[in-house]
């Protein structure tokens, strides 16, 4: 078993921290108080700053220090409509290629989606680890090394607006529901249907966001 190291650690929790809106879109992150908060010293968390930086989740200001990137609703719309056929078009791939076990690989990731849903209280966390594990395996399957890391690199981008939106329990509800039906049409081989499903999934998710920056937008 890999032994995390303090720059991995510090990286996961300050990832977590954003994605979770304990740190918000243009706030600064100052070394001295996350790594007292990790009770481990400074240069770990500055290596860590870095990834982050190169993954788009931070922005290193001169003179000033590290931020929360911001991102705005054109940014969202450009993310999640590219995210969206992405996974279409991997999905599409994927059906040429997938096993039976296969498909029983990605039910079982569902059924992991399910009992977070379940819980008490819902572990979203957790959801949207095994909702990207689902959707990871599609792009594996699909044999297409670059499709898979412009997927991650934009999932990177935009998981803390993942997380926002499955906050939205209907919307939760219904992610759910889309992927109960996507392995349906997996077992069948209904490429057209299945392709369908991933794209609007993703695009239904893109109207829940945007709804909230509308919202925002209203708020004095």
């Amino acid at each position: 078993m890999k032994i995390e190291s303090l720059v991995d650690l510090a990286k996961r929790h300050i990832q977590l921290w954003i994605i979770k809106g304990e740190y918000q879109p243009g706030q600064r992150l100052k070394e001295e108080e996350i790594s007292a908060r990790l009770d481990i010293s400074r240069p770990p968390v500055r290596e860590a700053f870095k990834f982050l930086e190169a993954e788009g989740l931070v922005i290193r200001k001169p003179r000033r220090g590290v931020f929360v990137s911001e991102m705005t609703a054109k940014d969202v719309w450009e993310a999640y409509t590219l995210k969206a056929t992405l996974y279409e078009m991997a999905t599409e791939l994927a059906l040429g290629n997938m096993t039976t076990l296969q498909v029983a690989e990605l039910k079982s990731i569902v059924k992991k989606m399910e009992n977070c849903v379940n819980a008490e209280p819902v572990d979203l966390i957790a959801y949207q680890k095994h909702h990207q594990e689902f959707h990871d395996k599609i792009m594996l399957i699909s044999g297409n090394e670059r499709l898979k890391k412009i997927s991650a690199s934009i999932h990177l981008q935009v998981c803390r607006f993942s997380y926002k939106s499955l906050q939205n329990n209907a919307h939760l509800n219904s992610s759910m529901r889309y992927h109960r039906r996507i392995i349906n049409a997996l077992k069948e081989k209904n490429k057209t249907l299945a392709c369908k499903l991933m794209k609007d999934h993703v695009l239904e998710a893109l109207d829940v966001l945007l709804d909230i920056f509308d919202q925002n937008e209203e708020t004095p």
